[in-house]
């Protein structure tokens, strides 16, 4: 059998799966312990009543005989009986009557007055009725060859007293521990859920302040985390200082060697060198950008119809033409969180890449149930389909698909989108696009 059935109907959190834990062996012990309690108090205890007051009848129904074989008076045989009656802890009364009059009437959940009939109908079968709706008093009738016995007995004789006590016990018990045991299992679940928040937290670029609690285990797993997030933030602004100085001290000799250059003259071969230089500057640009994408930055809130509307207006004024499409459900969403340098820089540089390969490009910015998607399509030559994976790696140009003789990157683009959503806590797909033709680029963010 396929276990996924049964995970998909399972509860995903922590919490809900402990008190799955704890309420099964629960449950399931008092569905034992309650079928044992019915069986033996329903069914044993009530059939040793049931044979008690048996005997008890059918003495009554023998001296009613007896007396009527020795022609006593009606009279006397009733006053006698009704004295017996009485003696026995019951009422009873003999008519010279031979039809029965009751009912046979029953409660729906009376599983002892249940019993007690069937007990009752196994020894005088058709011959017998009965009345159990009153809670302290049953009603039998039984007819017998000189007339009919009438019977009053107390319910006490019928089932033991107050049977459910138990059940009402156990419930009562259940409710208690499984109260206990929640108010216990939610403070030991709350360093782990503060703890993932700190770790999501960080993958998404934030820093969020964190103090390890709890059990030993989660405290020394909240102590491992603030270890490596340490490390991870030294590393990264060790990089950036590192690759910030190698830029500064290259930036330096590629200036004075454009600006000997351009002194120089404007032969062809002056100009071809220059073109080089100029390369040597973008690609300098693009290493320093690409060492910059994981730098911590704080996420500040931003409103994604204004934001959208302003990139688009600075492009245009750049001379990038977008057709913007904003869908109602955005337009509706008052702030988002974002690290908002790292993440203009990502759609940036997706609309640069589709503006050197493509004449039109197109923005939609739409909102599913969890995630802002933003997409962007171009009518340029695209991608193929089995280099989609392939044009994600760093450093890597698709000569098929786009001609480098137009741009002279290293291929860190959509390597540097790819990282700072993926620090967003996002995706990036790539795709044919259905409209224009050429690539489809799909960017989706928590919101």
């Amino acid at each position: 059998m396929n276990s996924s059935i049964f995970k998909r109907y399972l509860p995903r959190s922590l919490f809900g799966r402990t008190i799955l834990i704890l309420l099964f062996p629960i449950v399931l012990v008092e569905i034992v312990v309650g079928i044992a309690f019915i069986q033996r108090h329903f069914e044993q205890v009530t059939t040793q009543l049931s044979k008690g007051l048996d005997l008890q009848i059918i003495y009554i129904i023998d001296e009613i005989e007896v007396r009527g074989n020795q022609s006593s008076k009606l009279e006397v045989i009733k006053d006698e009986i009704s004295d017996l009656g009485q003696k026995l802890g019951l009422r009873a009364e003999f008519l010279l009557q031979e039809n029965l009059t009751l009912d046979n009437e029953i409660g729906s959940f009376d599983l002892s007055g249940r019993a007690f009939v069937r007990n009752l109908k196994e020894k005088f079968g058709s011959t017998v009725a009965f009345d159990l709706s009153a809670q302290r008093f049953v009603s039998i009738q039984i007819l017998i060859p000189s007339g009919r016995l009438d019977l009053v007995i107390p319910r006490k004789r019928v089932s033991a007293s107050n049977p459910h006590q138990l059940l009402v016990l156990m419930l009562f018990l259940t409710v208690l521990l499984v109260i206990v045991a929640l108010l216990t299992m939610r403070n030991q679940i709350r360093p782990i859920t503060r703890l993932a928040k700190a770790a999501e937290a960080f993958g998404k670029g934030q820093s969020m302040p964190y103090r390890p609690g709890g059990s030993d285990e989660v405290r020394r797993a909240g102590i491992a985390f603030l270890a490596m997030r340490g490390r991870i933030e030294r590393q990264i602004q060790q990089r950036t200082q590192m690759l910030s100085g190698v830029s500064h001290d290259l930036r330096t000799p590629i200036t004075r060697l454009k600006l000997a250059l351009t002194l120089l003259g404007e032969e062809k071969e002056i100009k071809d060198m220059l073109d080089d230089v100029n390369s040597m500057q973008q690609m300098l640009d693009e290493f320093l950008d690409f060492s910059k994408v994981n730098q911590i930055e704080t996420a500040s809130k931003i409103i994604p119809k204004q934001y959208f509307i302003n990139l688009v207006k600075r492009n245009k004024e750049q001379g990038i033409k977008i057709d913007l499409e904003i869908s109602k459900s955005v337009s509706a969403i008052e702030e988002v969180f974002i690290k908002q340098n790292a993440f203009t820089r990502a759609v940036q540089n997706v609309i640069n890449n589709a503006n050197v390969y493509a004449k039109k490009i197109k923005l939609n910015i739409s909102k599913d149930p969890n995630n802002l998607v933003i997409i962007v399509e171009d009518n340029g030559p695209g991608i193929d389909e089995k280099d989609f994976e392939v044009a994600l790696r760093p450093f890597t140009r698709l000569d098929k698909s786009r001609n480098q003789n137009n741009h002279s990157g290293v291929g860190l683009g959509l390597s540097i989108t790819l990282d700072i959503i993926r620090g967003h806590g996002g995706r990036l797909t790539l795709d044919r696009s259905p409209q224009l033709g050429g690539l489809l680029v799909k960017l989706s963010i928590p919101t």
